[in-house]
């Protein structure tokens, strides 16, 4: 039987292979790495952690029990859901940080899953130097960002991408009409154009099974790009992407 790339896989071929997903938090769990088992002890800073496209903070919540196990201050992104016009979305995040971190004299870390990696890319760009890391898990930033700064990158054809593309643009219509994204030169087409802080290290996670976002979009200028096996939900999940934070935080 031939094997296709996840390109050509169906809808339900989707939905079957990220249905592994429980099979990661399953793995997750008896894990040393989730103990914190050998983890370097973090220093305090926020970390604040951001859902992908039509989700809520909910399904991040292990992430985050981790992050603050290991010595970090885990915080949730504020939004109810990861839906609508990313400029309004990204704002609202930056009022939570300002509230969670109002004397702008620590460093934090923004974490971004899928399409909270576009989120976590404009508003690293807000707030500056003030960002020592950023983390995007399965997220197209890379695609999206070339395509802000350079305008002729080509499409990556997609199915399912394309598909949940569609279905964002919807959604944005409905709860937001007046957007007029990203023919509308808003703050947030300016962030992913514009460079990040030099004080800011960008890790980018992807897995080359995943069958939503292409590991091709993932890949990220100037910045570490890692590869792990696992579905596109998994990876908030996936002990590997645990052990490469934890490399990577301190």
């Amino acid at each position: 039987m031939e094997n296709h790339p996840p390109a050509e896989q169906s809808r339900w071929q989707v939905m079957a292979s990220e249905a592994f997903a429980f099979t990661e938090i399953a793995a997750l769990r008896t894990d040393p790495i989730y103990r914190g088992e050998g983890v370097p002890r973090g220093d305090g800073r926020l970390v604040v952690i951001i859902p992908g496209l039509f989700g809520s903070d909910f399904y991040l919540w292990p992430l985050r029990r981790w992050i603050s196990r290991i010595g970090f201050r885990a915080s949730t992104s504020g939004l109810w859901l990861n839906a609508g016009c990313p400029d309004r979305l990204t704002s609202d995040i930056a009022k939570w940080v300002e509230r969670q971190e109002p004397q702008h004299d620590r460093p934090l870390v923004l974490i971004g899953h899928s399409r909270g990696g576009l989120l976590a890319r404009a508003l690293a760009v807000r707030l500056g130097r003030r960002v020592s890391h950023l983390i995007t898990l399965g997220s197209p930033v890379g695609l999206v960002s070339a395509f802000a700064q350079l305008g002729n990158v080509p499409p990556i054809a997609h199915r399912t991408m394309s598909g949940l593309a569609q279905a964002s643009n919807t959604a944005r219509r409905i709860l937001d009409p007046n957007c007029r994204f990203p023919d509308c030169g808003c703050a947030f087409v300016d962030n992913m154009r514009a460079s990040l802080a030099p004080e800011t290290t960008v890790l980018s996670i992807y897995s080359r099974e995943d069958p939503i976002v292409p590991p091709q979009a993932s890949i990220v200028n100037g910045g570490r790009n890692v590869e792990v096996t696992g579905t596109h939900s998994g990876l908030v999940y996936n002990p590997a992407v645990y052990r490469e934070l934890a490399h990577s935080l301190p």
